[in-house]
């Protein structure tokens, strides 16, 4: 039997209803199993197999408090699933790197909904919008592009209010430094070779790949309705010279806006009277991601669950009972509905915590057999 064992997507909807898409372990094998709890229901699990690895996950409450899910694959799929109903497919053409209609602009990377607008983004500067059956690029022409000095950019997490008050991660690319022979070093190789000076012919080989070493860097960008602006550089904290890419963004309302990234950078402001970095000295922890429970920020690192007090992070209490994830958490999401915080982890599954205490959720080994025959009475 095998068994499912890794967290890839995951999204609450209230206290008693959330989605979490699992996959299998084996890395050739791109089936998702998209799992919906709807604890007011007798049986409240449902499941949806898909062919794809889902990377975005998205969705709503309908009118009967039901939800809606939108699930976006790497390739660019589209699947709404409605629980108890017949899912639904699309596809974005051009996205994905193995798809059919693939043109060359990689994988999606994320899916939210703004309004009753679903925002998919994606590599090499892909951002669609799709309401209803209608798919097209979100302001195509108005999309940032890679500068000088950059190869490309990747879009990440996008958040927004409205179609006009968008928050978007982008990741930025460089251009490789190394570069080729030229014809007069070629024969100058060429030489050295004959002359059985080896290892002189490797320096000289070895010298046109050194360059100045470059990493990603991350910028916020937001969206106002009529263009994308560069509203942070984040670094790797205040203290720290090198760039940060950005994981997580949260909107509190339109003045409180936060973001968090790799070595620990915490971006907090908004688009209109800019961006402060609050990250403290000592923190190069990879934060993943950032929810406010009750009046409380939290943070998820790669470790470790924290407090937030807008100065330094501290351990949430009370921790995790380490027999749960083996002393090794992994975090990938957390998210508070109402009183209620979500954990998500990649590894570990599903855990709430009422302010109080932390309550498993325990998955029905059923759902977690690649071979679903429906659940057990």
């Amino acid at each position: 039997m095998d068994k499912i064992i890794r967290l890839e997507a995951a999204i609450a909807f209230d206290s008693e209803t959330f989605c979490a898409v699992f996959s299998g372990n084996d890395s050739d094998d791109s089936y998702s199993y998209i799992l919906t709890y709807e604890g007011n229901l007798e049986q409240p699990w449902s499941r949806a197999d898909v062919p794809r690895k889902i990377d975005g996950l998205t969705g709503k409450l309908d009118g009967e408090g039901r939800p809606v899910i939108y699930a976006v694959s790497e390739e660019g799929d589209v699947y709404t699933i409605w629980p108890g109903k017949a899912s639904q497919h699309m596809k974005i053409i051009g996205a994905g790197v193995y798809s059919e209609d693939a043109t060359g602009l990689g994988y999606i990377n994320s899916a939210t909904l703004v309004d009753d607008m679903i925002l998919v983004a994606g590599y090499h500067s892909q951002l669609y919008r799709i309401a209803g059956e209608k798919t097209e690029w979100f302001h195509k022409e108005k999309l940032p592009s890679a500068p000088q000095g950059f190869e490309y950019l990747a879009f990440g997490t996008v958040r927004g209010t409205t179609d006009t008050d968008t928050y978007m991660s982008v990741v930025y690319f460089p251009e490789n430094s190394a570069r080729g022979l030229t014809d007069e070093e070629k024969k100058r190789r060429s030489e050295l070779i004959k002359e059985g000076r080896y290892e002189e012919a490797l320096d000289l080989e070895e010298s046109t790949k050194e360059g100045q070493t470059r990493v990603n860097e991350g910028r916020l960008h937001h969206w106002d309705g009529n263009e994308w602006r560069v509203v942070a550089t984040p670094r790797s904290g205040k203290f720290y010279s090198e760039p940060a890419v950005l994981s997580d963004i949260l909107i509190e309302n339109k003045d409180r806006v936060w973001a968090v990234g790799n070595n620990g950078v915490i971006l907090f402001g908004n688009a209109r009277d800019g961006f402060q970095d609050i990250s403290f000295n000592g923190n190069d922890e990879n934060l993943r991601s950032i929810t406010k429970f009750r009046d409380r920020m939290v943070i998820a690192s790669d470790y470790a669950l924290h407090w937030f007090d807008g100065h330094i992070l501290t351990p949430l209490k009370p921790v995790l009972d380490p027999n749960i994830n083996k002393s090794i958490p992994t975090p990938l999401k957390v998210q508070a509905v109402g009183d209620i915080l979500y954990y998500f982890d990649s590894k570990h599954g599903i855990q709430t915590f009422d302010g109080n205490g932390w309550k498993a959720v325990e998955v029905p080994q059923e759902l977690l057999e690649r071979e679903f025959k429906g659940m057990e009475n």
